[in-house]
């Protein structure tokens, strides 16, 4: 009986991954036949075949494109592979959770996803060089970031950045400004200009003597420094990935898209920080999380972990990691 009730399940969901297939493929019709004329125009400008299609996943055109073409289509994932799998298995997900209502059961029923793929290739951070190089002199640094961290102690500094797209609502900047004002910790806060209105009067007069507030900051060379104990992030996969090449843990306040898996990630399966308690800023909330990492001793677990990954990523990367080799079999497949 429990066979058959899984079948079905099993039928149900490739019935329903087939009708999204059908949807998507409807809807991106208007797509596909843009990149086709694009595509087009190249060809008839350079003389060249196309030979390969290399796009996001999510350009689905680009799979119709290849298709029609009888070329390789080759999609780039640039988050974790974790959210990649959540794709591939939503509908199973989605049933199996749906029993006795589990919110927080594991996802260990899932299958391996490299199952429906022909290679999975990982083949480094796409806007990371690895090794990276040395910092620059502080005093090339324009932003006078770098400057200012050379003057704080070692692992004492709360850096804090949301990215280019996500900016918390207005009682969650206030909530966060009060707790980096109580902690008394030194923070670097990269904030623009026509936010700060939105701060509690008078925060930034009261807190210029540790607090450095800068609409933009060069990001990889901050988490690099010695002075940064932890960054406080909506845990976008850039972001992520830049503070684990550099070793440095992370609270995470996780906004839309893959964010909340990559915050999972950090906290449950790496173990080099902690989810925001509620999901949100609150000012008591960030006060526990800041003094986690920088005071207590689970902190320094955390930081140890951090450097571990850090390894794992420089041995992948290095001349005889897995994201060389992979790179040559992409090479490969696009030469083929």
């Amino acid at each position: 009986m429990l066979e058959q009730e899984e079948a079905e399940g099993n039928r149900r969901e490739e019935g329903a991954a087939e009708d999204q297939l059908n949807t998507e493929e409807s809807s991106s019709s208007e797509g596909h036949q843009n990149l086709q004329n694009g595509l087009d125009l190249a060809v008839a400008d350079t003389k060249e075949k196309v030979t390969c299609i290399i796009a996001d996943a999510f350009v689905v055109p680009s799979l119709f494109v290849a298709q029609k073409l009888n070329v390789p289509w080759i999609p780039v994932w640039p988050p974790l592979s974790c959210s990649l799998s959540a794709h591939f298995y939503t509908h199973l997900i989605r049933r199996k959770c749906a029993e006795n209502n589990a919110k927080d059961r594991s996802l260990d029923f899932l299958p391996d996803m490299r199952s429906k793929l022909q290679n999975m290739l990982y083949v480094g951070f796409l806007t990371l060089s690895i090794p990276l190089p040395p910092l620059p002199p502080s005093e090339k640094d324009e932003t006078g970031c770098l400057s200012w961290l050379d003057k704080q102690k070692g692992t004492s500094v709360v850096y804090v950045s949301f990215g280019t797209t996500v900016t918390p609502p207005p009682r969650e900047l206030v909530a966060l400004a009060e707790a980096l004002e109580e902690s008394g910790f030194p923070f670097l806060w990269s904030l623009k200009d026509h936010l700060k209105g939105i701060l509690p009067q008078g925060f930034v007069e009261r807190t210029s003597n540790h607090g450095k507030i800068v609409p933009w900051v060069p990001q990889t060379q901050v988490l690099g420094h010695d002075s940064v104990g932890v960054f406080v992030t909506h845990c976008g996969g850039n972001s992520v990935y830049e503070s684990i090449c550099n070793g440095v843990p992370l609270i995470c306040r996780p906004f839309f898209g893959d964010q909340g898996m990559t915050a999972r990630m950090v906290e449950d399966i790496w173990e080099i920080g902690v989810k925001m308690e509620g999901g949100v800023f609150t000012k008591n909330g960030l006060l526990k999380s800041l003094n986690l990492i920088l005071v207590k001793e689970e902190g320094k677990k955390m930081r140890e972990n951090a450097q571990k990954v850090k390894k794992t990523v420089l041995d992948v990367a290095g001349p005889n990691g897995k994201a060389v080799q992979d790179f040559k079999t992409l090479v490969e497949l696009i030469c083929h």
